[in-house]
């Protein structure tokens, strides 16, 4: 069945290889790839007693790695926390009598791209260096002379620059010797049990681990039973800056039966998750997707002060999060459908059909796991940290560990789990048929774009006129040209958007830091005790020696004593919340400065409404497919800023439980002093961010006309090429066509 299904696309997509000379060489690449992948997809799921393959997905820093420790490890850090999201590695898990654990390092080439993308970031800010001392220098004379000269723009570096950068800074600092290890995979075998296996995988995946910057992917094969009979796959997050670990994740998708995807519970399924998941779950025959809403605790702390009690709120917030996570399913659906083709809704419909069936999530709290299962003296700071919180949110309640249990709600994962694993199966005898469907879809997908593309180079080269097209193509290189004004003011006006947006931010970061500031005082009381003496005789009847003389004696006493202090515990907290808070605030509004989707969109209309397309003289298509190209080109990065630095500095200020007196005053200097530098480090992290996007934004505003013209012009030079060999070329296209016809049908009835 595989073989037979398998052959029939491979041979479809075989049979384009002769015709590659009137095909655009990326559909004929991508179209090979689907075919190839589909067989390695299709193999997977047919290997006989197979593992039913468990992915854990979702963006990175969404707690994958927390949420598994706490499902299948009892909380026990197994899978560490990286020091970064540029040193995650993809982890496989399953079950073995003999613990043991493969690891795989990046091949030689994929380490050469690493380093090159190093030099090239480290070129730009040389480059930038060099342009701002010589900047500096004339700034001066520029001055007196009356001469305005703008600073040098700030070099914007690559969410894989920035990662490159950092892995070769953690090679240098450890001193590792990678050439040894590159293209290698070792095995940690000599271990007893899973505690010594974790030890020793530390160093190959743990925040400090000496071979961490160079690990790929690692298998781990655990002696613990809720394993058996499966396979689970941790990502390192599905946008993941490092490409060629990226890939290996998608690769690893594809082969996933059941997806778990994770998303912070108070943006749950924003616009970012949705379009990592329609990149990579439609077209790889997944049905059955588990939604987890991750870090519920936060959400929590944010809404609690709503609600006059634990027991109003939890319900109250977690239908609260179900509607949203409703409504932001419905919204990206309905914004997909507007701003896409037919062929990509008909596809994403499937996606968002799935989604919808799979709502609503299960919002969870690793964090709260931990402490549910874990004895107070064994917590870490964050970990004591979190609970404080948790206990102030109201004056009436602690919690207990069936409290915490109760947040944590990972008896609603484990049931699910139970009910996958129940259902394996069926999931499995399914997963063939769901994949041969999706491949089916996305290769008829590949064929329709191949029609597109050849019917306009057809429709050019019958007509024959050179002459004619470049002057159409040069009035509407004109046109556009003429138009860079309306496409500028949409970059401009998103740019002014986002610095508006983030500027914003400040001020109410500043807002925030002004209840920061405050130490409240409070009165207490104890008991104290204190001494007195008095003199006694000391004389007796019997001694007439000693007639005369006394002797000292003291007595305790206790009273109780008011007195006024302030709790440092309590200051410390404030500070933490508040770096926590600003820190989570910066990544959401810079994710969020500019809306992706609607800036392309609005980029497109400024392009359309230069033209009339209802004129019959007017061709669409000669504008729409290079616009279409142009517009995909445009990226603009995510900041994501790292305060954790902050918190350790905060908790050396204060070493003491409580202060009284004179020391209030210094207390609150000092809580003064601290929020005055947070402020000052936050102020300039926030201006870089807001830099940072706006360069981009530059970056792409003064690249999107010239890339758009430029492939507006190549269609001429293909034409003209074309025309040279024009029956040679005709027949080409005439049998392109007359091959995708023959596909299509196969598609629809032999797959």
């Amino acid at each position: 069945m595989i073989e037979e299904q398998s052959s029939s696309l491979l041979k479809i997509s075989k049979g384009y290889e002769l015709l590659g000379s009137s095909l655009d060489a990326n559909l004929l690449a991508e179209l090979q790839a689907l075919a190839s992948n589909f067989k390695n997809d299709a193999l997977h799921t047919q290997n006989e007693n197979r593992l039913l393959r468990i992915g854990i997905i979702g963006q990175i820093k969404r707690g994958k790695s927390s949420f598994l420790n706490s499902l299948l490890f009892n909380g026990q850090d197994v899978l560490p926390k990286a020091a970064t999201p540029m040193t995650a590695a993809l982890t496989k898990i399953c079950y073995a009598q003999r613990p043991k654990a493969l690891v795989e390092f990046y091949s030689k080439n994929e380490w050469g791209k690493v380093k090159n993308l190093a030099d090239k970031a480290f070129t730009k800010q040389a480059s930038y260096e060099n342009a701002f001392l010589e900047y500096q220098a004339n700034k001066a004379i520029s001055q007196k002379q009356g001469v305005f000269i703008p600073s040098p723009a700030k070099p914007v570096i690559s969410d894989e620059e920035k990662a490159s950068i950092e892995l070769l800074n953690m090679v240098k600092s450890s001193g590792l010797n990678v050439a040894q290890y590159l293209d290698t995979t070792i095995s940690l075998d000599q271990v007893n049990n899973n505690d010594e296996l974790v030890d020793k995988l530390n160093n190959y995946v743990g925040a400090s681990g000496e071979f961490t910057p160079i690990v790929k992917s690692t298998e781990l094969h655990l002696n613990i039973d809720s394993l058996r009979d499966i396979e689970v796959v941790d990502t390192p997050g599905m946008n993941d800056p490092i490409i060629s670990r990226g890939r290996r994740t998608q690769e690893f998708i594809g082969q996933c039966d059941v997806v778990f995807v994770l998303s912070n519970s108070g943006q749950f399924l924003d616009q970012s998750d949705m379009s990592l998941l329609a990149q990579n779950i439609p077209n790889k025959g997944i049905e059955d997707i588990v939604l987890i809403g991750s870090l519920f605790d936060g959400a929590l702390l944010d809404e609690y002060h709503k609600y006059p009690s634990i027991q109003e709120a939890l319900p109250a917030i977690t239908t609260k999060l179900n509607n949203q996570a409703k409504s932001n399913v419905d919204k990206v659906c309905n914004e997909f459908s507007a701003h896409h083709s037919a062929e990509d809704d008909n596809n994403q419909s499937h996606l968002m059909s799935t989604l919808q069936n799979a709502l609503p999530p299960i919002f969870i709290s690793s964090r709260c796991y931990d402490l549910a299962i874990k004895p107070e003296q064994s917590l870490n700071e964050e970990e004591l940290h979190t609970m404080n919180l948790l206990n102030s949110m109201f004056d009436d309640f602690t919690f207990n560990a069936n409290t915490f249990a109760a947040v944590a709600n990972f008896k609603k994962v484990t049931s699910k789990l139970d009910t996958v694993k129940a259902k394996k199966e069926q999931i499995l005898a399914d997963r063939f048929n769901n994949l041969l469907i999706g491949s089916k879809r996305e290769v008829k997908q590949k064929l329709v774009q191949i029609t597109d593309d050849v019917t306009y180079k057809r429709k050019n080269l019958l007509e024959g006129d050179v002459e004619s097209l470049a002057k159409k193509q040069q009035a509407v290189v004109k046109r556009v040209e003429a138009g860079t004004v309306k496409v500028n003011s949409v970059f401009e006006k998103y740019s002014i958007q986002a610095e508006k947006t983030l500027t914003r931010l400040l001020t109410d970061i500043n807002q925030d830091a002004i209840q920061v500031k405050q130490v409240q005082s409070q009165s207490g009381s104890r008991e104290e005790s204190y001494t007195t003496s008095r003199e006694v005789s000391d004389s007796s009847w019997y001694n007439p020696l000693s007639w005369g003389s006394t002797r000292t004696v003291t007595s305790t006493h206790y009273r109780t004593v008011s007195y006024t202090y302030a709790s440092v515990h309590e200051a410390v907290s404030k500070l933490e919340s508040f770096v926590v808070d600003t820190s989570k605030a910066i990544y959401d509004v810079s994710e969020n400065a500019i809306q992706l989707g609607l800036f392309k969109q609005d980029i497109k209309a400024s392009i359309k409404d230069m033209f009339d397309f209802s004129d019959d003289d007017f061709d669409p298509e000669m504008v729409l497919m290079p616009l279409n190209n142009a517009v995909e080109r445009i990226t603009i990065p995510a900041v994501n800023l790292d305060l954790d630095a902050h918190i350790n500095t905060i908790r050396q200020q204060f070493s003491a439980e409580q202060v009284e007196g004179d020391d209030i005053a210094q207390l609150r200097t000092e809580q003064a002093r601290v929020v005055a530098l947070l402020l000052q480090d936050i102020s300039v992290e926030l201006k870089q961010c807001i830099n940072q996007i706006v360069a981009k934004l530059a970056e792409e505003q003064s690249n999107f006309v010239p890339s758009l013209t430029k492939d507006l012009v190549a269609s001429v030079e293909q034409l003209k090429q074309d025309l040279t060999h024009k029956e040679e070329v005709l027949k080409g296209y005439d049998d392109v066509l007359q091959k995708v016809n023959t596909d299509l049908a196969t598609l629809s009835t032999n797959l």
